[in-house]
C-alpha cells in the first residue's frame, strides 16, 4: 500500500478551526495537527516512486498509456478509430506487441507461420485489412520473416519499422482528433460522474487545471498550486535535460526563495529540517553537480496530500466543479450536432448521386427516356442549331461571300435555304453576329462590294499566271 493512501486511511482528525486559510495571510502548513506524522512519512525514500505512479490523469492519457496500460477508456477510442476506418491499424499494434511477447518467452514452435498470417493480413498487397505503408517497409519486413539463411525462425524485430509506422500514423492524424470528439468527452463524463476523480487527475489535465485554479484563488489556497506547478516544471527540466546545470540551480533557488525560505513572500510554512534538506540539495559542494532531482520532493508530497485530503472533496462540491460538469456536457451536444450535421449531408450527397446515376432511366427532356451520352450531347447541338435559326439570326453569307439579309427572320430555316452554310459550333455564329450590324444597310452594301472587288482580284490574278 502506498504512503499516499495509507496516510488517508489511518488519519481521521480533521481541525475544526483551520478548514481554511486565512486571507491576506501566508499558507502555514503546519496548522494541521497531523503535520509532524505527514512529515516524518513524507521523508521516506519511496516517496519519489509514489509521486510518480501520481504524474498523468485519466482525463487525457497519453497514447502510450492508453494502448499499453489497463484502463476502461481503450474501448472507447476503438470506437472512436472504428468510425474512422482506422480500427485495423491499431489491431494491427495490439497482434504485433502479443506476436513480439510470444518471441521472447519461446511459447510457440512454428513463430514463422504466426508472422506470415500477420502480415498477409495487414501488410500484403491484397491483404485483408491492407494498411498503407511503403513498398520498402513491406519489402524490409518479409525479409525479416523470411531470412535468406533458409532459417525457420524470424527476426524478433521483424515488424519494428511496419508498426512504428502506424503508430505514428495514428498518433499524428488521429489521437489529438479523438481528445476532442464526443467519444472521449463521453469518457470524461463516466470518470466525473462516477466519483473516481482524484486530484492529480485535474492537476495533469491543463484544460480542468484551470477550473482547479478558479477554485484555490476563492479559497486563498493559490499559492499550494502554484508551488506545485512551479516544482513540476522544475521536475520536467531535470528530468528531460533541457537546461544546463546553472539555470537548473537558479530555477530552484527561485522557488526556494518563493516557497520555501523564512522571507518567502507566498511562505507555505515549511519546519526548519525540511527547508533544510531543500537547501543541501541545491547548493551541492561540487559546483558542477547541478541540484539534485528529488530536491523538492518531500515537501511536494506533504501539499499535495493537503490538498487531496482537505481541499479537493470541498472542490468536487463547489461552483467551479458544476462549471466544469456543465461544460463538457455543453460540449458533448455541440460535438453530437455537429456530427449528425456531417451525416445528413453525407446521406444528401449519397442521395443526389443516386439521383444522378438514375438519370438515363428517368423522364427527360421531350419526355424520352433512355437518354445517352451522346443523345444527350445530340440534342445539345440541336438545341443549339435550333436556336441559331430564331430571333438572333441575321442572315447569311452566300458562296460569293456577300451578306444575304434575313427579311422574315422567325421563321427562316436554314436547311431551306441551299447556298447558306450553317453554323457547325456556335462559336462560328456568336462570332458572325457580333461581328455583323444587321440594323445598318450600308454595312451590308459595303460587304457585297468588298466581296466582289475580293473575287475580280482573285480572278484577274489567276488569268495573268495562266497567261505567262
Amino acid at each position: 500500500m502506498s504512503f499516499f493512501r495509507s496516510f488517508n486511511i489511518n488519519t481521521k482528525e480533521t481541525p475544526a478551526d483551520y478548514g481554511q486559510a486565512q486571507p491576506n495571510s501566508c499558507y502555514n502548513i503546519q496548522q494541521w495537527p497531523y503535520y509532524r506524522d505527514l512529515a516524518i512519512q513524507s521523508g521516506h525514500s519511496a516517496i519519489s516512486s509514489e509521486l510518480a505512479s501520481l504524474r498523468y490523469s485519466r482525463l487525457e492519457r497519453s497514447l502510450y498509456n492508453l494502448v499499453y496500460t489497463p484502463n476502461d477508456e481503450l474501448d472507447q477510442f476503438i470506437l472512436y478509430l472504428d468510425s474512422r476506418s482506422f480500427a485495423p491499424h491499431l489491431q494491427f499494434i495490439l497482434e504485433v506487441n502479443n506476436f513480439e511477447k510470444v518471441i521472447r518467452e519461446n511459447s510457440i514452435d512454428d513463430q514463422q507461420t504466426i508472422a506470415l498470417t500477420l502480415f498477409h493480413k495487414y501488410l500484403s498487397i491484397d491483404a485483408k485489412y491492407f494498411l498503407p505503408i511503403n513498398d520498402e517497409i513491406r519489402r524490409t519486413t518479409l525479409l525479416l520473416i523470411c531470412p535468406s539463411d533458409e532459417s525457420s525462425q524470424p527476426d524478433p524485430n521483424c515488424f519494428q519499422m511496419a508498426r512504428e509506422y502506424i503508430w505514428q500514423l495514428i498518433e499524428r492524424s488521429e489521437y489529438q482528433t479523438y481528445l476532442q470528439s464526443s467519444f472521449h468527452i463521453k469518457y470524461q463524463l463516466k470518470i466525473v460522474k462516477g466519483n473516481q476523480l482524484q486530484l492529480h487527475d485535474f492537476l495533469y489535465h491543463k484544460p480542468s487545471l484551470s477550473y482547479l485554479i478558479e477554485f484555490a484563488e476563492r479559497e486563498n489556497i493559490i499559492d499550494l498550486v502554484r508551488f506545485w506547478i512551479d516544482v513540476e516544471q522544475f521536475y520536467h527540466n531535470i528530468t528531460n535535460r533541457e537546461l544546463n546545470d546553472q539555470i537548473l540551480v537558479e530555477n530552484a533557488l527561485s522557488i526556494y526563495d518563493q516557497y520555501i525560505s523564512m522571507q518567502a513572500p507566498a511562505r507555505l510554512g515549511f519546519d526548519d529540517a525540511i527547508r533544510t534538506k531543500i537547501e543541501c540539495s541545491i547548493c551541492q559542494p561540487d559546483r558542477t553537480i547541478g541540484p539534485l532531482v528529488d530536491t523538492f520532493d518531500q515537501a511536494v508530497w506533504m501539499i499535495y496530500t493537503i490538498l487531496q485530503q482537505e481541499y479537493f472533496p470541498r472542490f468536487l462540491r463547489s461552483v467551479s466543479f458544476h462549471r466544469y460538469t456543465n461544460d463538457l456536457m455543453i460540449r458533448l451536444k455541440h460535438n453530437d450536432c455537429v456530427t449528425s450535421f456531417q451525416r445528413k449531408k453525407s446521406n444528401d450527397f449519397d442521395s443526389i448521386s443516386v439521383e444522378l446515376e438514375n438519370v438515363p432511366q428517368a423522364t427527360s427532356f421531350g419526355h424520352q427516356t433512355g437518354i445517352t451520352k451522346s443523345s444527350s450531347c445530340s440534342n445539345i447541338n440541336d438545341e443549339i442549331e435550333a436556336k441559331s435559326k430564331g430571333r438572333l439570326s441575321m442572315g447569311y453569307v452566300d458562296s460569293l461571300g456577300r451578306f444575304i439579309r434575313d427579311h422574315d427572320v422567325t421563321s427562316t430555316d436554314i436547311s431551306s435555304t441551299p447556298n447558306r452554310k450553317p453554323y457547325s459550333k456556335p462559336l462560328q455564329f456568336f462570332t458572325h453576329l457580333v461581328r455583323n450590324e444587321p440594323d445598318s444597310m450600308v454595312t451590308e452594301e459595303d460587304a457585297a462590294r468588298f466581296a466582289a472587288t475580293l473575287i475580280n482580284e482573285i480572278t484577274n490574278r489567276t488569268v495573268n499566271i495562266d497567261t505567262d
